[in-house]
């Protein structure tokens, strides 16, 4: 027997029979049964290492991991969060200084090479473009300031470099001498804060401080768009979008299975979250009686092996006469009443109408993402027949997201470099920013000058 997972969905190959099977939710109550890493309620969350009271980024720590497992397994994602940070890159980075002209605010694109030398020596653009990738993704960009050697021994201090840092691998954190729950530090590590660490794999570095830059040899910055009542980090747009992302990427495994050796899908198998729960709290009672570690594939194991037995009930002739008992439990809350029960459906093998039911749902999936991420279909390749949009629809696509879709993600990501530039060269004025054409329509455009006459140069 083979089983696929993707996410809380599943794909049972087993030796005349076929099945898909998934972990649902009570629709009555959706929120209060979703499994804990949907949960919003972070900030009342906090565990400590070492003196240091650290705020977890997600309920169970792991909203990074679940954003990156959920989109690089998905078929459309990838690209669609690509293309975000191509719009907003543009040409690239350029420095430039501000002015009111005629009422209006004008930026001055300028070269200076002083400035320049001390961007291309730590490497600049190749930070922007991580920093570009995590704004994408959660919304926030954590970055490391060092000082120059010299400001140790009395030379005039100044910005050495920037540093990214990954979002998996740090977290806001208060010391426990503070008091409050505001953050002061930053720990970072060189594993995800998923995986088990020792104290002594953790680095420790002060928050940027901006009213003394030069306190800290190190120090940190967060930089990010700020979420509705959430005190450390950003909930990002992608967030919501989630469970469609999970419903999109779980249909080209379900067609796999369709076309793998011919099989036809015969069951669908609905469990409930509370059944799950149930069966963890069990698992984790009885590691501590034995004084074992509980880990997350033990419940995993479990549910292969009853998923075992489930497809020796559903298969073969010889199982003829034999049945699978279900029961169903209702809790009363309040006006609600919530049911907790297992479903088994047979699945109509008019194999066409369940394949395109399957479609649509993808469909529905790629329009959801699309708006989820604030990006025109038509920017996105998400079109609802499935061809190019006219290139009139692009370019006023294009318009828009360059007048409102631009200069708020570009602060966030400039924000440490732009900080730096202010203190490193107070009398510059200059600012680091990206630069881009604005589009025209091609009939508006000299011959030679169009995409189609460059492009066969």
């Amino acid at each position: 027997m083979n089983i696929e997972y993707i996410g809380r969905d599943a794909i049972v190959d087993a030796p005349d029979v076929a099945f898909t099977y998934q972990v649902s939710e009570t629709p009555r109550d959706f929120y209060k049964f979703k499994g804990d890493s949907n949960n919003l309620d972070w900030d009342s969350h906090s565990s400590f290492i070492g003196d240091y009271l650290v705020h977890p980024y997600g309920n169970n720590n792991d909203l990074p991991d679940i954003i990156k497992n959920t989109v690089q397994t998905n078929y459309i994602a990838p690209g669609i969060m690509k293309k975000k940070t191509q719009l907003i890159w543009g040409l690239g980075p350029q420095l430039y200084t501000e002015d009111i002209q005629d009422n209006l605010l004008k930026r001055t694109w300028v070269k200076d090479a002083e400035v320049m030398a001390w961007l291309r020596s730590w490497n600049y653009e190749e930070y922007l473009l991580r920093a570009c990738t995590d704004f994408q993704n959660i919304e926030g960009v954590f970055s490391r300031y060092e000082l120059n050697r010299g400001a140790r021994i009395g030379d005039k201090a100044s910005i050495a470099s920037i540093k990214h840092l990954y979002p998996d691998r740090t977290r806001l954190a208060t010391l426990k001498s503070y008091n409050s729950r505001e953050a002061t530090h930053a720990l970072v590590s060189d594993r995800s804060f998923t995986k088990s660490h020792n104290q002594s794999e953790y680095k420790v570095y002060p928050l940027f401080d901006f009213l003394n830059p030069f306190a800290n040899a190190n120090s940190v910055l967060y930089s990010n768009m700020y979420s509705f009542c959430t005190d450390y980090y950003t909930v990002p747009d992608l967030y919501g979008s989630l469970e469609w992302l999970n419903r999109s990427t779980s249909v080209p495994l379900i067609f796999k299975a369709l076309s793998k050796n011919s099989i036809n899908l015969k069951y669908h198998i609905v469990s409930p979250q509370k059944y799950w729960d149930n069966k963890r709290k069990e698992i984790q009672e009885n590691c501590t009686k034995s004084g074992q570690v509980y880990k997350e594939k033990m419940l995993l194991e479990y549910q292969a092996e009853f998923l075992k037995k489930i497809s020796v009930v559903l298969s073969g002739e010889e199982n003829t006469g034999k049945y699978l008992h279900t029961t169903k439990e209702f809790t009363v809350e309040g006006t609600n009443l919530l049911e907790h029960g297992w479903e088994i459906k047979v699945i109509d093998q008019n194999i066409k109408d369940f394949v395109e039911a399957q479609i649509k749902i993808s469909e529905r999936a790629d329009h959801a993402l699309s708006s989820g991420l604030n990006l025109h279909s038509a920017l996105g390749n998400v079109s609802e027949t499935g061809k190019n949009d006219s290139g009139s629809e692009q370019i006023y696509a294009l318009k828009t997201f360059l007048q409102t879709g631009i200069d708020i993600p570009e602060m966030i990501i400039m924000k440490a470099i732009n900080y730096a530039l202010s203190i490193n060269f107070p009398n510059k004025e200059l600012k680091l920013g990206f630069y881009h054409v604005n589009p025209e329509k091609e009939q508006n455009i000299a011959p030679k000058d169009r995409l189609i006459n460059q492009a066969a140069n």
